[in-house]
C-alpha cells in the first residue's frame, strides 16, 4: 500500500515519525506546507473576511508519504496510542492507503 498521511498538528510530528520508524516504515518523504484556507485568508485580500475563522498561527500541514503494509499502519497507530497520542480521536490528521500495482 502507498500511505499518504496528512498531519494537521505540528506538535505531533516527532511522535508520528517515531511511531513510523518503530513500525518499520522507512524511506518516507515528509513535505511541509501551509493549509489552503489559511493561505487564502492571510495572503489574498479578497478572502480577508475569513481571517476571523483562523487563528493567528500559521495553518500548519505536513504530508508524509511511504510504502507500507496495513499491519505496519495499524502498529504505528497502536504505538501512538500507547504513547498517549490517539491519532484518530484527537483528529491529528488523516491517513489514506492506496493499493500498489507495480513497483519499479
Amino acid at each position: 500500500m502507498y500511505m499518504i498521511l496528512n498531519l494537521n498538528k505540528e506538535k505531533y510530528l516527532d511522535d508520528v515519525l517515531m511511531a513510523l520508524t518503530e513500525a518499520g516504515i522507512d524511506n518516507t518523504i515528509v513535505l511541509s506546507g501551509e493549509s489552503l484556507g489559511h493561505k487564502l485568508a492571510f495572503d489574498n485580500p479578497i478572502f480577508a473576511g475569513f481571517r476571523k475563522s483562523f487563528s493567528k498561527e500559521k495553518g500548519y500541514a505536513n504530508v508524509i508519504m511511504a510504502i507500507a503494509e496495513q499491519e505496519q499502519i495499524d502498529f504505528m497507530l497502536e504505538e501512538l496510542k500507547n504513547s498517549g497520542v490517539d491519532f484518530i480521536k484527537q483528529e491529528i490528521g488523516k491517513i489514506v492507503l492506496l493499493p500498489i500495482e507495480n513497483i519499479y
